[in-house]
C-alpha cells in the first residue's frame, strides 16, 4: 500500500515549488503528485460575474469528496483520472490526466487538511511556514503572470485566501508531523524534507 504525504501552508508559502522539487528529487517512478487545485468545482453553469464572486479559498469551492476518493484509489494501487482546471475561466477542462499509483502519493494545497477524513488519510503531514508579506508578493506575481488577473481581483482573492487560511490552515499547522521554513532556499527545504521522509521510511 502506498504512503500518502501531504504538504500544506498558506497561499504563496511555497507548497507547489516544494512539491515539484520533491518530485524531481525522489523521482517520478517513485512518487505520484496529486494537486488539490485540480479539484475545484466546474462553474461553467454560472455567468462569469457569478464565478468571480465565488470564494475559491473555501472548502466548499472544491470537490473534496472526489479528491479523497482519488487518494484512496491511489493508495490501494489504482490509477485515477485527475481533473484539469482553467483558473482564468474557473471551469474544468474536458481532458483529464491519468495519475498512476506509486510508492509515495504526494498531495498539496491550502485545504489538504481542512477535513478530518483527509487528515486521517495522510501518513505524513508537512506544513510550510512562510512570512505573510513574502507569501503575498509571491501570490501577486503568480496571479498576474500565470492566471491573468487584474489588481482588483488579485486583492480580492488574497483577502479571501487569508481569511480562509486563518480558519482552516491552522488545522494543518497544529497537526503537522514536520514544519519547514518556506522562506529559505528551496534546495535546503527540499533536503530537510527528503531526510525526514527517509528517516520515517527506516523507522
Amino acid at each position: 500500500m502506498s504512503r500518502v504525504i501531504a504538504i500544506a501552508g498558506g497561499s504563496g508559502s511555497g507548497k507547489s515549488t516544494l512539491s515539484a522539487e520533491l518530485s524531481k528529487s525522489i523521482g517520478d517512478d517513485r512518487l505520484a503528485l496529486l494537486p488539490i487545485d485540480a479539484y475545484y468545482h466546474d462553474l461553467a453553469h454560472l455567468a462569469l460575474e457569478e464565478r468571480e464572486a465565488v470564494n475559491f479559498d473555501h472548502p466548499d469551492a472544491m470537490d473534496l469528496d472526489l479528491f479523497a476518493a482519488h487518494i484512496g484509489a491511489l493508495r490501494s494501487g489504482c490509477a485515477v483520472e485527475c481533473p484539469t482546471y482553467d483558473f482564468t475561466t474557473h471551469c474544468r477542462q474536458p481532458h483529464t490526466i491519468t495519475i498512476a499509483p506509486r510508492g509515495d502519493i504526494l498531495v498539496e494545497g491550502i485545504l489538504v487538511a481542512s477535513r478530518a477524513d483527509l487528515r486521517a488519510s495522510f501518513d505524513i503531514l508537512i506544513f510550510v511556514a512562510t512570512d505573510t508579506e513574502l507569501r503575498r508578493r509571491r501570490r501577486v506575481h503568480r496571479d498576474q503572470h500565470e492566471r491573468g488577473r487584474d489588481p482588483a481581483s488579485i486583492e480580492r482573492f488574497w483577502t479571501r485566501a487569508e481569511a480562509t487560511f486563518k480558519e482552516w490552515g491552522a488545522l494543518a499547522e497544529e497537526t503537522a508531523d514536520l514544519v519547514v521554513d518556506g522562506g529559505q532556499d528551496i534546495s535546503i527545504t527540499t533536503q530537510v524534507v527528503v531526510d525526514y521522509l527517509n528517516h520515517r521510511s527506516n523507522n
